[in-house]
């Protein structure tokens, strides 16, 4: 399968192939241990969850096995609600979350995150394979560049010394 490879902070839009791929990264000032908290914990879900600053996340399900349903409620600033839904396909603490994908009537694709520790931080690397059109793939883009400069705030405050993560609003 073709692939090209998007690392933050420029995605590049006008040179990815078919079947429409991506891959973001971010370092994050975490241990990997705690990176993959921040999949797998409902409440650290819920404080990063959702492409803008104002969204709200609300985690309605996350069974944490491989085969395990996962079903995360996404409320915008500007009332429209969106239905993330999916199904685990691996789980190694600190190393990978691997799950299918599917948004309102997207149909499903696969996203796979690893953690890498380096130094004192960690290397997240997101693949999200098998979206179905060039206008998913770049929504996805967007979103989960926004996503991941929220998870990387958080953990920014995790490092600082927050006893637990934030409820969500």
């Amino acid at each position: 399968m073709n692939t090209v490879e998007v690392v933050y902070p420029t995605p590049r839009r006008d040179t990815m192939p078919r079947p429409h791929s991506l891959t973001l990264q971010r370092q994050l000032s975490i241990s990997a241990g705690e990176a993959f908290d921040f999949w797998v914990n409902p409440t650290k879900v819920a404080a990063w969850w959702g492409p803008n600053a104002g969204d709200r996340s609300d985690v309605r399900t996350l069974e944490l096995r491989a085969g395990g349903k996962y079903r995360i409620l996404t409320h915008a600033p500007n009332g429209d609600t969106y239905d993330f839904t999916g199904e685990f396909r691996a789980l190694e603490p600190g190393q990978k979350v691997s799950f299918t994908w599917e948004v309102e009537k997207s149909g499903p694709s696969q996203v796979t995150v690893t953690f890498e520790e380096q130094g004192s931080g960690t290397k997240l690397t997101l693949v999200h394979e098998g979206l179905h059109s060039e206008q998913d793939r770049d929504g996805c883009i967007d979103g989960w560049n926004g996503a991941l400069d929220k998870l990387g705030r958080e953990a920014r405050q995790w490092a600082g010394g927050q006893a637990e993560a934030p409820a969500p609003p």
